[in-house]
Formats: C-alpha cells, sequence, structure tokens
C-alpha cells in the first residue's frame, strides 16, 4: 500500500503586529519589534561610546625613518651600547630583587632553610637601587635619543622645503648641502626687512663664507602677500639671497619649531643651518651678522681643527 505524501505547507510570513504610521510632520517610523530593539539597544551603545571616547583620536607615537635613526647612532655612537649595558644591568638587579624578596618573606614564615633575615633584607635594598638607578639611566637615554631623533626629523623636513635663487632657478634645502650656509629669518614685514637691512652691512663677509638669507614674510593670516613688499632678488643677490617657495609649508615647519621652543607667536626668529644641513644655531631677534661673519670659516678653507669644519657645534653622545 502506498503512503500518500503529506501536504506541503507554505509558511507565510506573520504580519506584523502594528504597520508603519506617519507622524503629524510627515515622517515614518517603523513600530518597534524585539530585532529592531536589538538594534536600536546596540546602536545606543554605540552610541554612548563614540561621545565618551571624543571625535579626536588618541595621539600616535612619531614613527622616524631609517634614515633619521642611522644618523642619530651615527651622531651618538656610544648610546646604544649604553642602553643595552644598562638594561641588562637593571633587569639583572630586578631579578635579584624578586629572589632576595622571596627569601625574606619565607624566612619571615618561618623557613627553616633559608638565609637569615637581615641578609635578605639587604639584598632586597641593595638590588632595588640598583635597579631604579640603571632603570634612571635607560630611561634618560631613551629620552635624549627619541628628543635626537625629533629634531633630525625636523632637519629632514626642512631640508625638503624649496626657495627659488636669483636666477629663478627653484632648489630644495638638500640641494644647497656643501655650497651654502641656509640662514632662514622668518616673521613680519618689518622684521624681514630688519634682516635684510643689517646682512647688507656684511655682504662680502657672508658671501665669503657661504651664507645664504632666505627671508620668510609670515602674516596673521598665513599669506604670503608680505613677500612681495620685500625687496627683489637681483642678479647681485645670486649668492646672497633668495625667495621661499610654498611659504605655507614654511610657516607649517616655522610654527612647529616655536611650539617645541615655546615661542610666542608673532615674533621673529632665524635659523642658521650648517653646510651639512644641521641646524647650527636659532634663536629670536635679527640673526647675529656679525658673529656669523667671525665665527664660520670661509668656504674656501677647513676652518678649525676643533670646529667640525663648519664652526664650533655640540656633539650628542
Amino acid at each position: 500500500a502506498r503512503v500518500a505524501p503529506a501536504p506541503r505547507r507554505v509558511a507565510r510570513a506573520a504580519p506584523l503586529s502594528s504597520r508603519a504610521s506617519h507622524s503629524r510632520t510627515g515622517g515614518c517610523f517603523l513600530a518597534s519589534t524585539p530585532r529592531a530593539s536589538s538594534l536600536g539597544s546596540r546602536a545606543s551603545r554605540a552610541l554612548v561610546v563614540r561621545a565618551a571616547g571624543g571625535d579626536t583620536p588618541p595621539p600616535r607615537k612619531e614613527e622616524f625613518s631609517n634614515a633619521t635613526k642611522m644618523r642619530s647612532e651615527a651622531q651618538a655612537p656610544f648610546r646604544v651600547a649604553r642602553m643595552f649595558l644598562f638594561g641588562a644591568f637593571g633587569a639583572n638587579a630586578t631579578l635579584g630583587f624578586g629572589i632576595a624578596t622571596l627569601q625574606a618573606v619565607t624566612k619571615a614564615l618561618g623557613a627553616p632553610n633559608g638565609p637569615p633575615l637581615d641578609q635578605s633584607l639587604s639584598n632586597l635594598g641593595i638590588n632595588l637601587a640598583c635597579a631604579l638607578f640603571f632603570g634612571f639611566l635607560y630611561k634618560r637615554d631613551a629620552d635624549g635619543r627619541d628628543k635626537q631623533m625629533a629634531r633630525i626629523s625636523r632637519e629632514e623636513r626642512l631640508s625638503n622645503l624649496k626657495c627659488e635663487l636669483a636666477g629663478g632657478k627653484v632648489v630644495s634645502l638638500y640641494d644647497l648641502r656643501g655650497f651654502s650656509r641656509v640662514v632662514v629669518a622668518a616673521g613680519d614685514v618689518e622684521y624681514c626687512s630688519a634682516a635684510i637691512e643689517t646682512a647688507e652691512a656684511l655682504r662680502d663677509p657672508l658671501v665669503e663664507r657661504g651664507v645664504l638669507l632666505v627671508p620668510v614674510v609670515i602674516t596673521d593670516d598665513g599669506g604670503i602677500s608680505g613677500n612681495t613688499l620685500l625687496p627683489q632678488v637681483t642678479d647681485a643677490d645670486r649668492k646672497f639671497r633668495a625667495s621661499p617657495v610654498s611659504v605655507e609649508k614654511w610657516r607649517r615647519w616655522l610654527d612647529e619649531q616655536k611650539k617645541e621652543a615655546g615661542v610666542a607667536e608673532g615674533k621673529g626668529v632665524y635659523v642658521g643651518l650648517r653646510m651639512d644641513g644641521r641646524v647650527r644655531s636659532s634663536g629670536v631677534g635679527v640673526p647675529p651678522w656679525d658673529r656669523f661673519a667671525v665665527e664660520l670659516p670661509p668656504t674656501d678653507s677647513w676652518g678649525g681643527v676643533m670646529d667640525g669644519f663648519d664652526g664650533r657645534v655640540g656633539v650628542d653622545t
């Protein structure tokens, strides 16, 4: 006997308990269902999390390029060895502190075979002092390394800024390495005019020493209209003056420098570079052209034995 197949049942969607209704303003909203309420609660929790976190993302630690790290190691060749030794000694002292702590605790609880309690306490204090001492030395070198690499990174960004020479050729400061000692004077029109005027009195000795002045007029709104008010660069200024290109990029770099040094807005500042592109000196006010003319050796000579062939500078150790 054949068994009759069971009739197929087509599942029908259950009607919604309540349809979408229109509000008085004409807007449409869905009636609350278990799934809709679940999604709404998740969305509300997400909104709460976003509101608590704020729109500002957490600050990220600055990442340095391999070239920056190599320059940092070249300028401070003994720092890596010191940090390795300080870290190893600190880890050894921390391990000894843990062992001494266990010995002191077990002896205080009555362990018969433990070392004397006074000896364990003495070892504990010595290891703790050594761990703190070597940790301080390691942190000091690590902070110095980060500060140095931040300075080198700013110098690399400065080398990418461009200027226009008297002949109309546009070059970056990196292209001028080995040929010119660039001095950037940034401020309002009055400050840049004063910097140019005082440098004119020492034009010949400055040109002999390869000093190239780049005046950057920075207005309050970051505009570049003030640069047109300065005297135009002529053929006679080929080795003496240059005009900045893309002043907005110069302004961002100078604002970062001012913020790092704690200089107030509106102050005129100068930054003097070495032949190799490193920052030799910087400060507030008109550049000390007379001091540059005395301290810097001429470009056709090697200078002094201890002045790094480009004026006396500090050495990072």
